[in-house]
């Protein structure tokens, strides 16, 4: 009896081991076939760089125009300004590019966008990167900014498709800001010394070095400054075809 136990609880284990591995098999099988099923980039599943190019193409998918621009940096790949349909407008700039002329071969990307600071307060910018998905925010002083960014590296692997949700969790983020604004009242100016009341940690105070998002050594904030006039009043950072939705 002992014996015939024994051996019974020896097959119910060979049978259990079988069943797990072959659970575990199809799960692998599954996850493979779910990260391939991502639309490629030139052939790949992910890619580990990234150019003008293919951003614009993914921003018409949002129905978002974009359009290039020099950069602001000495020797710096171009940029892409780009407008939402209702207005908006954001910057999605290209560092250690293999081809810089053409922004193409790029290892990191960087989304940002900029509006006055008149009427923020320091508590309004601590509470935004608290509670924001993929958003931070900084004040530029010299020229009384907000400059809104996220940084994207591309070494390691990124998705198309996680791509294009990074840059409609930025538009969300920021569609709240704007929105929240818009109730308070705010009004938006670049005439006044901004509402800046209390201390933030993180956050430069006036005629400290720059903490903006982007790389190091630009040339000026025209642009930032274009973006934060568009982004004045009656625009919206909706898009369509979100993956939010």
């Amino acid at each position: 009896m002992a014996s015939a136990g024994k051996a019974a609880v020896s097959s119910f284990l060979r049978i259990g081991v079988g069943i797990g591995l072959a659970a575990a098999g199809a799960a692998l099988s599954g996850g493979a076939a779910a990260q391939t099923s991502n639309p490629p980039i030139g052939g790949k599943a992910s890619f580990e760089t990234i150019s003008a190019a293919d951003v614009s193409a993914m921003l018409q998918e949002f129905s978002i125009a974009s359009e290039r621009r020099a950069s602001q940096t000495p020797d710096g790949a171009p940029v892409l300004l780009a407008q939402t349909g209702g207005g908006a407008r954001f910057i999605v700039s290209f560092l250690q590019c293999a081809d810089v002329q053409a922004a193409a071969g790029c290892r990191q990307a960087t989304i940002t966008t900029a509006q006055s600071s008149a009427g923020v307060a320091y508590d309004d910018l601590n509470s935004f990167n608290g509670q924001s998905t993929v958003t931070r925010v900084v004040y530029e002083p010299s020229q009384q900014l907000l400059i809104f960014g996220r940084n994207i590296f591309m070494p390691g692997g990124v998705g198309r498709d996680n791509f294009k949700l990074q840059i409609a969790l930025f538009l969300q983020d920021m569609g709240g800001f704007a929105r929240s604004r818009s109730t308070a009242g705010t009004a938006v100016s670049f005439n006044r010394v901004p509402s800046l009341k209390g201390k933030v940690d993180g956050f430069a105070a006036p005629g400290a070095q720059d903490m903006s998002f982007g790389p190091a050594g630009r040339t000026g904030r025209d642009l930032e400054i274009e973006v934060a006039i568009a982004n004045a009043t009656g625009v919206t950072f909706d898009i369509e075809n979100s993956p939010l939705d």
